[in-house]
């Protein structure tokens, strides 16, 4: 029911209720009579003035919070496969640099530097080098003592004993004896062609204890 409706209706029961009144004292003294558009007005503003305290008396209406929305959940992110790790391959053979004319290059021996011997002591020296020249080393190249303890009596040359083709290798056997006074050594060594030009130094550095 709205306001306006609510109005009339009051206003209807008031105006009954005056007329009922009136008819049951007609016996009374005459009063003055009264004008219904004003008793209307004067029921009207009262049912009003009613309605807005009853109003203003409710507590408000309290308005629904927002639901918080939940964000949509994400589907996992695949697993990707480990990155394959690169394994360096072995070293390959160095190769040999072969070189114009007359050329040697040192490829191993034994003993090696720094070994230790007794006084006296004889052993082999073992040294083995390569033709990385263009030129083919006869039997007139050789291995020449140039200082230090000389290892084999006054054997002062060791040659080449057979032909050596460019990217062959001759080893040298060379019978020694240690010094008999126990200290620190080297012995030197040139590798020369038949025109005696330098083409390698060959060197042993070791030690006598007793």
């Amino acid at each position: 029911m709205n306001t306006k409706t609510r109005i009339t209706a009051w206003v209807s029961v008031l105006a009954l209720t005056a007329l009922l009144l009136s008819a049951c004292g007609k016996a009374a003294p005459a009063e003055p009579t009264l004008d219904p558009n004003m008793i209307f007005t004067q029921v009207a503003e009262t049912v009003m003035v009613s309605m807005t305290q009853t109003s203003q008396a409710m507590p408000p209406t309290a308005m629904p919070e927002p639901t918080a929305t939940t964000a949509p959940t994400l589907a996992p992110a695949p697993t990707l496969p480990p990155a394959p790790v690169n394994t360096p391959l072995p070293p390959g053979p160095t190769p040999t640099v072969q070189r114009f004319g007359d050329s040697a290059k040192w490829n191993t021996q034994s003993p090696m530097d720094g070994k230790v011997f007794k006084p006296a002591v004889q052993f082999p020296f073992h040294v083995c080098l390569g033709n990385n020249g263009s030129t083919d080393w006869t039997t007139k190249y050789y291995l020449e003592y140039i200082s230090g303890f000389r290892l084999w009596s006054n054997t002062k040359y060791f040659y080449v004993g057979n032909l050596v083709k460019p990217g062959g290798k001759w080893c040298f056997d060379l019978p020694s004896v240690a010094p008999a006074t126990p200290g620190t050594y080297i012995t030197r060594w040139y590798f020369k062609n038949p025109d005696a030009q330098y083409m390698l130094e060959v060197y042993f550095a070791y030690k006598v204890q007793a």
